[in-house]
């Protein structure tokens, strides 16, 4: 492949710069895809916690600790898990955001929330620049170049650099661990360097998602490799404790509050902190959490794959892995390392979101640098056209038309006193937070007692009680929102666990329960000229940043006894 912007390092050096500005300016743009209001269950967990932690630091009660008590103490006002408190994710995002927020003074929850969501930008620009260097190992610089703009294209490294979550973080830890690992595996560079760097990679890995410990399979492939290529054991071993030494070290200091201390040589794992996490594992295997259900309800490895293709990696590196049996090399065979336990991983979890294979994608990005280089000038104008046009269709998604956001503002056009019905506490309720024109702040659901608002509670287990009580509520509201398909999808998928909430979605969706829907906003992946349906994808892709919302008016054949009725008889059948 022969491309002008590979004959030169300086030439290679102008185009990088122009990449990292672009995919820097695109990400930060898409920071307020939900104007603030804190749509992402995951990342509000975090803005909690950042919360928690500002306040603590602002505290003048803590301002006689010293900066050992306040790291390395399990009591530390800055332990996400202490007491009570539950916090299942790596420290290191956490405490990185929380720190930067009070580095720059902001403390708001409006003023945090871009701060901590630009920060995870530019992590996953770094990502970016780590597919750059992995893939001009393998390929050269022309390559790498193509390499990084493919990745910084994939809508799932799009989708989360907008988030304040830990994924992007992992992805990028776990990128910054792969780069060595391929030096390693092809013998370049000190063996000692290498292997320690890959090790203190590992560990914040680690220390932004304890996932990051699958790391060390790929990294025992490049030791392998390194053998194979003329390493002595002696070497291997003393590269081996360097890397383990080095990961100690970095997990220790960035995810201080796993251990009990006192001190950083107190590595005792703290009891809160497993406490947490056995927590965790109960809920994710419960059949009574209502987020499972989807799983539950039948997703299987195909429907993985698909996604995965289209949402996750995209189909043109999707479509490139084909290219992959003539290019396998040992730099290559540990990047797919990386994606292989990633990608298991999300397929044997019994949540099989797409994030939790976020670093699979800066990894496939990088082992199909040696099918790029391959590829003639007019194919690699191909690739990359249609790449960031597969992943514009994640940029427009997150240009501030939040359905929920949208939906917000036609509810507060309603008259004071309306009755408004959401599903269940377990979605969420709509109006959101939202600034209306004219409005200074933002304006909270309860603002000024406009709205009288119920909750179904439809995720509650079907009874006959639930039918009289469903009936009742219906009878008196106004307006039923659905504030996304989260039950209305999923729960039909199990009529006999809920015979008689199935029956109430047939009737509602088809028109037969006398509500009339009056607003259904419905995105898909909004590509340029054709917005894709995605309905059928899986739910965490869909329901954080564009869920379908639907907004129904009870009309007056409604009738409270004959809909008890008639729920209460599909309870029966």
């Amino acid at each position: 492949m022969h491309l002008f912007f590979a004959q030169s390092r300086l030439m290679t050096g102008l185009v990088l710069s122009v990449l990292v500005a672009a995919a820097l300016w695109v990400r930060i743009s898409s920071i307020g895809w939900d104007g603030y209001a804190g749509l992402h269950p995951d990342e509000r967990h975090l803005l909690f916690v950042t919360q928690t932690i500002l306040s603590a630091l602002a505290d003048p009660a803590y301002a006689g600790l010293s900066w050992y008590e306040w790291w390395y103490s399990d009591q530390s006002p800055l332990n996400p898990h202490l007491g009570a408190a539950s916090y299942v994710y790596g420290e290191a995002p956490l405490l990185a955001g929380a720190l930067l927020a009070r580095t720059l003074g902001t403390t708001d929850w409006f003023a945090v929330m871009p701060v901590v969501r630009s920060l995870s930008s530019v992590v996953d620009v770094a990502t970016m620049l780590g597919v750059f260097a992995g893939a001009r190992l393998l390929a050269g610089p022309g390559s790498a170049l193509v390499a990084a703009a493919l990745y910084a294209a994939m809508p799932s490294a799009l989708q989360l650099s907008s988030f304040h979550t830990v994924d992007v973080w992992l992805a990028a830890a776990c990128t910054g661990a792969l780069v060595p690992m391929i030096a390693l595996a092809r013998g370049q560079g000190n063996v000692l360097a290498m292997a320690t760097i890959a090790g203190g990679f590992i560990g914040l890995a680690m220390a932004s998602k304890i996932t990051g410990v699958l790391m060390l399979a790929p990294g025992l492939v490049a030791l392998g490799l390194a053998w194979r290529g003329g390493l002595t054991a002696r070497q291997a071993l003393v590269a081996t404790a360097c890397a383990v030494l080095a990961l100690a070290i970095v997990f220790r200091l960035t995810n201080p509050f796993a251990f009990v201390g006192p001190g950083p040589l107190g590595v005792a794992l703290s009891q809160d902190y497993i406490t947490d996490f056995t927590g965790l594992a109960d809920v994710t295997a419960s059949p009574d959490f209502p987020p499972n259900w989807q799983w539950i309800a039948g997703y299987g490895p195909l429907r993985l794959a698909r996604d995965f293709a289209l949402f996750g990696f995209g189909p043109v590196a999707a479509l490139l892995v084909l290219g992959l049996w003539r290019s396998v090399c040992a730099g290559t065979m540990v990047a797919l390392g990386v994606v292989g336990v990633f990608v298991a991983l999300t397929a044997i979890s019994s949540v099989a979101a797409l994030r939790y294979g976020a670093p699979a994608l800066p990894a496939l990005a990088i082992a199909l640098a040696p099918v790029i280089a391959r590829l003639g000038g007019y194919s690699i104008i191909a690739v990359l056209v249609a790449a960031l046009y597969w992943g514009s269709g994640m940029v427009r998604l997150h240009d501030g038309a939040h359905p929920r956001l949208l939906a917000s503002h036609w509810l507060w056009a309603l008259p004071r006193g309306t009755i408004l019905t959401n599903e269940t506490g377990w979605d969420e309720h709509l109006p959101t937070i939202v600034r209306l024109q004219g409005d200074e702040r933002h304006r909270w659901p309860d603002h000024d007692d406009w709205f009288t608002m119920q909750v179904l509670d439809i995720t509650d287990p079907d009874t006959p009680a639930k039918a009289i009580r469903l009936a009742n509520m219906l009878a008196r509201t106004d307006v039923l929102i659905l504030s996304s398909d989260r039950q209305s999808a999923i729960m039909p998928r199990l009529p006999e666990r809920f015979p008689m909430t199935t029956a109430h979605y047939d009737a509602l969706l088809s028109g037969q329960a006398c509500f009339a829907p009056v607003l259904v906003l419905d995105r898909g992946y909004p590509l340029p000229f054709w917005s894709l349906p995605d309905h059928w994808a899986q739910e965490p892709w869909r329901v954080y940043d564009h869920p379908i919302v639907r907004i129904f008016l009870r009309e007056p054949c409604f009738s409270e006894e004959r809909y008890a009725a008639f729920l209460q008889d599909a309870l029966r059948n």
